[in-house]
């Protein structure tokens, strides 16, 4: 595996140190802090936006995470499905977990990965570990 297409979590870090980084994308702020505090006490570095908009700047300013975690509804210019199309546009090889509370968004997904809510950590941190496994085994 080359430098470039290293998980952004190895790049720059002994392996020793190498966490997976997720950008975890909700516009509810009790639910992104429990989600974030469930994937820090997992292990993972997480960095947080409230919104679509709010994500797309921090990838456009150069932001290096190994997946996208998703909430599918929230306002603003993008939703979560339009937030994942361009960030696998311009990082393919980026998994993507969307999360919904709302059942009839689940078959409007397109072919990505879905957790509903409520999550719970052990299925949270499974899915995740299966999608970052999956992208390390297609590199």
């Amino acid at each position: 595996m080359s430098e470039e297409s290293a998980p952004a979590a190895s790049r720059d870090r002994p392996v020793e140190e190498a966490r997976a980084s997720i950008l975890m994308v909700e516009d509810n702020a009790d639910v992104r802090l429990m989600g974030a505090t469930l994937l820090e006490d997992a292990g993972f570095e997480v960095h947080q936006a409230a919104d679509a908009d709010e994500a797309m700047a921090m990838v456009m300013e150069g932001l290096g995470f190994d997946l996208l975690f998703t909430d599918i509804v929230m306002p603003g210019a993008m939703d979560g499905l339009a937030l994942a199309a361009e960030v696998r546009r311009l990082q393919p090889g980026v998994p993507v977990l969307l999360t919904t509370g709302w059942g009839d968004r689940a078959d409007h997904r397109g072919g990505l990965d879905l957790i509903g809510k409520p999550y719970r950590a052990p299925e949270l941190t499974q899915r995740i570990h299966a999608l970052l496994d999956g992208a390390e085994r297609s590199t």
